[in-house]
């Protein structure tokens, strides 16, 4: 490095705005204001000498908005994406990386480089300034994607001391970045010339001698991190114009900084300066998850939290259940694949993404507009789904006045199953009960009635098509309750519906093919009913593997009956005031703490069979119903909350599923619950972003950072904690925070489920230091009062995360069924793809956008190199690996003796994608 006296010897001045496209106000208010920043944006580089360049937040998705609505100056954003005068992409949206899954991150990308291609290349640069932290293989997905540069503000921990603000920032695989942590953040320089920095959006004259100063002052806190001779100058910030009179500021600042020579210029000139000059910089592997030096603000991973549940079922649905059957139709030449449909629903899906959205911290109109964005998501989804499925049966107009009842099951998992079902048909009236189902071969499959009532003639529409069992059983019982016995139509009208007998019945479906379909056939027949293990007897259920006894407070006492751990006590609700607001929980002075510990409930059993078992649990919980008026704690009037707790096990399966309804009629207060897991442990596991995160179960203090941790980790599908062989996992649905609390018992698992709030932000309490995050708006949304339903579930004699995946999955992805009067294309006994390992996880499997092939995007879940193989239900002509853009790098050699195989040679935790062309039959 040169003399300090002389420090630095360039200062790269990147002009910027940074655009949270809804936040304190609605999207359509913040565009009026994205028409008049990119107008200035195109004057400036289009009329001042002095104004070379301006970056437009590393976010594609404002092209889209801004082109929405002037067309006409596509041209001359052309012209100047072009010739390198304004930076485009490579995102589509800035996201929260730890709200939104690993695949939705890709397709962030890969959507991200597709609208910026409408206009002209995007920047290589992996931007993101605002997100609240960073995911451990960012590195890798921004190689994967042809990107080796990281730009951020937030996430920086003590490590920042010894890299500095520029270091190799690794992914669990090993591939590198190199990383620039903005000093400052990404508003260190932004309206140069005015103070306070909120001047620069008003007609006020710039400052040269304010902009000396604030970058003097600057340039005093860069020193003792720098590690170059070359320095970032970030001149812009949320929602900025570009800088006023630029050509003066810099006069001005040549003249007082004699020995730095100052550019207008992009971040990739920058960065290329700073990888000529890193050739002995540190490197740094892990989470960018500390709040040293800016605010890290956790509280969002439980704002608002039906948001993060409804991404959850979006995502669920559109990268697990959709894509992979409409590849599966489309691979057999079934159905055409529906790319406009889909990309579309990911479009959606990514707007509800950026870290203002996703995270709950924003004003409540909105979140108003993002629930039927979701709500879109899912029903084009829900949609697609029900259409292809029925491809694959015929409907004459036989049913239900005909028999038999023909089901088609698809599993869209790469894993062949066991599938226990629950579904209701109806079939033809005054048959008893006596049915059997049959699968393909024509052999009895475990069976078994739960409910069957006469009903009138019904309309299709409204239950058969339905294909999750889950939601289907309770719209077919409408019908069964509001129905039965009643006549609406004489036998002469002119729509006549006949009556029926609807059964509700379980199943177990057997060795399901991956990704394919098998065929079944309801009955009547008094076949060989096989049952299952499961039994309850009083307030206990079990099932041969687990048993669990539901206790009046709500409790559970689990044992793993393999191996007889215990773990008594499990899943008490604690609640507490917050005082705090969407950014950031608070505890208040006098916290209220409640508990349902010896709560009068009552446990009673619902329908069950030997297939599934269920029980409930209700109970009324008197909470406080808001904090006092001064905040100090909490009300003396209390309301009443109904509690209900429905405790579900399968035959044949370890995981204890749980459904909690609450009433929610309580203000400000967090509401959790706490699984005693009786296992002594110094680390916590936690399913993350292509990678299982292991973390300590006590997080240390750092009074001394600018936001000290909250004691709360962030989560994906599930965590873990285990001592040895003995484990105990809790899977979520939609619920991404958790803490673990260590005591003399063992490691507690406290799951947020509900943190009620009335503010976007506040500076009135000492977690985030008296500091506001943001404007002092109320939010009454944020309180989330009313029915609120949390799903999860516990895993017990598991102490391998990549096993409490494969249950994970298995869990998270419903079998989906299809109900007519006989099969409409030939069945087989093998999928479109198998993965057997289960070091392998499997993100998408997919249509490629512009080619006949089929995608997939897989994991290599393990710190080993090893083979991963891929079977495939037909022969590979060709196969190549692809980058994280889906475009070919090399070919993979084929099998040569056997013609379905592609078989990878894999590194530790490394994210591959391949691209396979098959030679399919047609169907029949």
């Amino acid at each position: 490095m040169t003399d300090r006296a002389a420090w630095p010897a360039k200062a790269f001045v990147v002009s910027h705005t940074h655009w949270d496209r809804e936040w304190y106000l609605p999207f359509h208010r913040f565009r009026v204001r994205l028409v008049e920043v990119v107008r200035r944006v195109l004057d400036a580089l289009e009329n001042d000498p002095d104004f070379e360049h301006f970056l437009l937040d590393g976010q594609s998705v404002l092209l889209e908005d801004y082109l929405a609505v002037h067309p006409e100056d596509a041209d001359r954003l052309n012209g100047h994406v072009g010739r390198g005068a304004l930076a485009i992409g490579p995102w589509y949206v800035l996201p929260d990386e730890f709200l939104v899954s690993g695949e939705a991150t890709v397709r962030n990308l890969l959507e991200g480089h597709r609208v910026a291609h409408r206009v002209g290349p995007p920047q290589r640069v992996g931007y993101l300034p605002d997100s609240f932290g960073h995911i451990a293989q960012m590195p890798q997905i921004l190689r994967r994607a042809g990107i080796g540069t990281f730009v951020f503000s937030r996430g920086g921990g003590d490590e920042t001391d010894q890299l500095g603000w520029e270091f190799l920032w690794q992914a669990p695989d090993g591939s590198r970045v190199t990383a620039v942590q903005q000093c400052r953040g990404y508003c260190a320089a932004g309206g140069l010339g005015f103070e306070p920095m909120s001047q620069a959006l008003t007609e006020r004259t710039t400052s040269p001698d304010l902009a000396v100063g604030r970058i003097r002052e600057l340039l005093d806190d860069m020193r003792a991190l720098a590690r170059t001779d070359v320095v970032l100058i970030s001149n812009g910030c949320d929602h900025h114009p570009p800088q006023r009179d630029l050509g003066d500021v810099l006069v001005a600042l040549r003249a007082a900084f004699p020995h730095t020579t100052f550019t207008h210029t992009s971040l990739a000139a920058y960065l290329e300066a700073v990888q000529a000059r890193m050739a002995d910089a540190p490197t740094y592997q892990g989470e960018l998850l500390g709040g040293k030096r800016q605010f890290i603000l956790p509280g969002v991973w439980s704002s608002r939290m039906y948001l993060k549940q409804a991404n959850d079922e979006a995502q669920e649905l559109l990268a697990g259940c959709t894509e992979p059957l409409l590849t599966y139709l489309h691979a057999r030449g079934v159905a055409r694949y529906p790319g406009a449909l889909l990309g579309e629903a990911w479009r959606l899906l990514l707007r509800n993404h950026p870290h203002d959205s996703i995270c709950g911290c924003s004003v409540d109109e909105v979140h108003r507009a993002m629930v039927p964005r979701f709500q879109g998501v899912i029903d084009t989804s829900d949609e697609l789904i029900r259409s292809g499925l029925e491809r694959l049966v015929v409907n004459d107009g036989r049913h239900p006045s005909g028999a038999p009842v023909t089901l088609v099951a698809f599993n869209p998992h790469p894993v062949r199953r066991r599938a226990i079902i629950e579904r209701t048909v109806a079939v033809p009236s005054g048959q008893a009960d006596d049915w059997e189902l049959l699968d393909g071969a024509g052999r009895p499959v475990p069976f078994q009635v739960v409910a069957s009532a006469e009903a009138n003639g019904v309309w299709s529409v409204d239950y058969r098509g339905e294909w999750d069992g889950r939601r289907q059983v309770p719209r077919a019982h409408v019908y069964m309750e509001s129905e039965a016995g009643r006549v609406v139509r004489p036998d002469d009208a002119p729509v006549h519906r006949p009556p029926v007998r609807m059964v509700t019945f379980h199943a177990a479906l057997p060795d399901l093919p991956a990704v394919g379909l098998a065929e079944f056939t309801l009955r009547p027949g008094s076949g060989a009913r096989q049952s299952g293990l499961v039994r309850i007897a009083g307030d206990t259920i079990d099932n041969g593997l687990v048993r669990v006894r539901v206790a009046p407070d709500g409790t559970l006492d689990l044992t793993h009956l393999p191996s007889g751990a215990s773990h008594p006590g499990l899943h008490r609700l604690i609640d507490e005031a917050d005082v705090g607001d969407e950014y950031d929980f608070a505890q208040a002075p006098n916290p209220g703490v409640r508990s349902t510990l010896g709560l009068a409930g009552r446990v009673s059993p619902l329908a069950s069979t030997s297939l599934i078992g269920r029980l409930e649990w209700r109970s009324c919980w008197p909470l406080p119903r808001a904090i006092a008026t001064d905040r100090s704690g909490r009300s003396a009037e209390q309301v009443d909350c109904d509690l209900r707790l429905v405790v579900t096990i399968r035959d044949g399966s370890p995981v204890v599923e749980l459904e909690l309804e609450v009433d929610n009629l309580a203000r400000d207060h967090r509401l959790r619950a706490a699984f005693a897991t009786g296992i002594a442990s110094d680390t916590v596991i936690s399913d993350g972003h292509f990678f299982h995160n292991r973390r300590p179960a006590v997080r240390a203090p750092k009074p001394d950072w600018h936001q000290p941790p909250a004691g709360t980790w962030p989560q994906q599908e599930f965590t873990l904690v285990h001592e040895g062989s003995r484990g105990l996992a809790l899977l979520n649905r939609g619920l991404p925070e958790i803490q673990a609390v260590p005591g003399d018992d063992g490691v507690t698992l406290l799951l947020t489920l509900l943190r009620s709030v009335g503010w976007l932000s506040r500076d009135d309490f000492a977690e985030r230091r008296f500091a506001n995050a943001g404007p002092t708006v109320p939010t009454p949304d944020a309180q989330c009062l009313g029915p609120q339903r949390f799903r999860y579930a516990l895993v017990p004699g598991e102490a391998d995360p990549v096993q409490v995946a494969r249950f994970s999955r298995a869990y998270r992805t419903p079998v989906m069924i299809v109900e007519g009067d006989e099969p409409g294309i030939a069945a087989m006994d093998h999928g479109l793809l198998e993965v057997a390992d289960a070091r392998l996880v499997v993100s998408a499997i997919k249509k490629h956008d512009t080619r006949e092939t089929v995608v997939v995007r897989l994991t290599h879940m393990n710190d080993r190199p090893a083979q991963g193989a891929i079977r495939f239900g037909w022969p590979v002509g060709a196969a190549w690996r692809t980058d994280l853009l889906e475009e070919r790098l090399e070919p993979v050699p084929l099998d040569s003796g056997d013609d379905r195989l592609v078989i990878l040679s894999l590194g530790a935790w490394e994210i591959a994608t391949i691209e396979v062309a098959l030679e399919i039959p047609p169907a029949t």
